[in-house]
């Protein structure tokens, strides 16, 4: 049994368990001072008061009154205080009289605490002095007043506190961006004009006392290791609580819990989606109304216009049903075997009736050559007797090359005058004793015979193309020739090359170069190229189509 030494301690009694053995104390085993202190211990009730105070004389004596130990202090059972004396020349009904009147309501209005509180910032005597010495630049109409100056002070204060609590901490400013805002809804727009040079004061004065609140504020704890001993901090973090364990009785209730959460969550689910089925019924009833309504329509204008048609338009047409197809089902006899033969009576092996790759990959081989000669053959039979005159005509790959269709026009040269094109052509030509001092000319791209055609046009036109011609001699008073005026030596600018158009290279290059749009009208200078010669006649530009002739062979 635990023993206390200690006078007057108290201690909470411990429940009896079968299982904790107890030590048995006879009566002489007992000291009298531990028996007396034991005696007053039970008698020992709640005071009230300070364990300092307990000890008072007078409430001592209340206290042994109350529990009845002693019959002399019976009278004594309370602590004797000053009694509260009335005044006699005072007459409290003058002075509280209770005059009743009737409100003009029941409900009854009143301002929050902030809104009758007002501005909470009070000046210092460092304010005054920076407010005097502010004013003094002022002129008196403009000069900033005590409250104007209290209110920017506390929307600075506020602000800065909203927004950067912890500025004690990491030491920072709020900037002026940051206050304009809180500016505009305390401040009144006069006192705004003094908002940017009062918050440069506010600004030194919360960094001489190390981006503190300059008002009175309560003490927090910021360092657990610093402030744990300072007795003017309010509220600590409390200790971590170590985490109970769980039970298994709490294991089931919160299965429990689960279990029902998973079935109103079922519930819901299947209430949201009746409602959408409800929804999309509507709809469907809706549009069903309008399809009807909107046949009904159709009917009176196929009246009116007299339009014979099917009504079967007008009816909701249900889709046949497909019947499943039946797969017969083979029957066999039970206790039956089926055997495969090894051999054939004509002695063939049974692998010899496998089909090989090869022989499917060459069989489709095989049609689809089939399918493009008999496609070959459709075109030649469609395209037989017909000119196409269009300007790029679909010609059979087949068909000897364009050159065998010219003929070649040969050059006569003339032993009297006038002279010929050839000796005209060598009047100028150096001697060679003048082209020893001077390199060799570049060589000439040689040029081919030019070449003719004749064919027969629409509505039975002669036309003559003509192919190999030399280019007609550049106009020397051309625009061009004066170009090296404006001309300048940068390199930035692109080099232009003069490229002849009737060239039988630049001939063969616009051959290549696919035409697009086969209704555009052809350029004058293709025109005069393929224009015709005989008879006078003009070019057609209009597209008509194709008139089937007798084919013409080129001369």
């Amino acid at each position: 049994m635990t023993r206390s030494t200690q006078p007057g301690l108290r201690f909470r009694t411990r429940k009896l368990s079968p299982k904790q053995p107890l030590s048995v104390i006879r009566e002489d085993q007992i000291d009298s001072d531990e028996y007396k202190e034991l005696v007053d211990n039970q008698y020992k009730v709640e005071t009230g008061v300070e364990k300092s105070e307990e000890n008072e004389y007078h409430l001592q004596e209340a206290l042994a009154a109350a529990v009845g130990r002693g019959a002399e202090v019976e009278a004594k059972k309370i602590v004797p205080a000053p009694p509260s004396e009335e005044t006699k020349d005072i007459n409290y009904d003058e002075l509280y009289a209770f005059k009743f009147s009737k409100s003009s309501s029941y409900i009854r209005f009143s301002q929050t605490v902030e809104e009758c509180t007002g501005c909470q910032y009070d000046m210092t005597t460092d304010d005054d002095v920076f407010l005097k010495a502010y004013n003094q630049k002022k002129p008196p109409t403009g000069q900033c007043s005590e409250d104007d100056f209290e209110k920017i002070m506390e929307a600075f204060e506020t602000t800065a506190d909203r927004q950067t609590p912890f500025a004690a901490v990491d030491n920072t400013v709020a900037g002026f961006e940051m206050m304009e805002f809180a500016l505009k809804q305390e401040v009144d727009k006069k006192a705004q004009a003094f908002a940017k040079d009062i918050y440069d004061y506010w600004k030194t004065r919360r960094q001489c006392s190390s981006n503190r609140p300059l008002q009175p504020t309560l003490k927090f704890e910021l360092h657990q290791d610093s402030d744990d001993g300072d007795p003017y901090v309010c509220f600590r973090r409390r200790d971590v609580r170590q985490t109970r364990k769980t039970r298994a009785r709490d294991i089931q209730v919160t299965d429990k819990l689960r279990k029902l959460r998973k079935e109103l969550e079922d519930g819901r689910q299947l209430v949201l989606m009746s409602l959408q089925r409800e929804h999309a019924k509507r709809d469907l009833l809706a549009i069903d109304r309008s399809i009807f309504e909107q046949r009904g329509k159709v009917k009176e204008i196929r009246q009116r216009l007299g339009i014979k048609v099917d009504d079967e338009v007008l009816i909701n047409q249900k889709p046949q049903k497909r019947k499943p197809v039946e797969v017969p089902q083979l029957q066999r006899t039970p206790g039956t075997q089926i055997r495969i033969p090894s051999s054939r009576t004509d002695g063939r092996t049974i692998e010899a009736d496998l089909t090989l790759l090869s022989d499917v990959l060459a069989q489709k081989e095989n049609l689809l050559q089939m399918e493009i000669d008999s496609k070959i053959q459709q075109h030649q039979r469609w395209n037989q007797n017909h000119i196409d005159m269009t300007r790029e005509p679909l010609s059979d790959a087949r068909t000897p090359p364009p050159d065998s269709s010219f003929r070649l026009a040969t050059t006569q040269y003339l032993m009297t005058p006038p002279a010929s094109v050839s000796e005209e052509s060598c009047e100028n030509a150096l001697e060679p004793r003048e082209m020893r001092g001077f390199s060799p000319p570049p060589e000439e791209e040689p040029h081919g015979q030019p070449s003719y055609r004749r064919r027969i046009g629409r509505l039975g036109r002669l036309w003559i193309d003509r192919r190999g011609l030399p280019s007609p001699p550049a106009d020397p008073t051309d625009s061009r020739s004066d170009r090296w005026k404006y001309d300048q030596d940068d390199d930035d600018d692109t080099p232009m090359y003069d490229v002849d158009p009737y060239d039988t290279n630049a001939l063969k290059f616009r051959a290549t170069i696919p035409y697009t749009d086969r209704n555009r009208r052809p350029p004058p200078e293709i025109a005069g190229a393929n224009g015709p010669v005989a008879n006078g006649t003009t070019t057609n530009p209009v597209n008509r189509p194709p008139i089937s002739l007798p084919s013409q062979k080129p001369t």
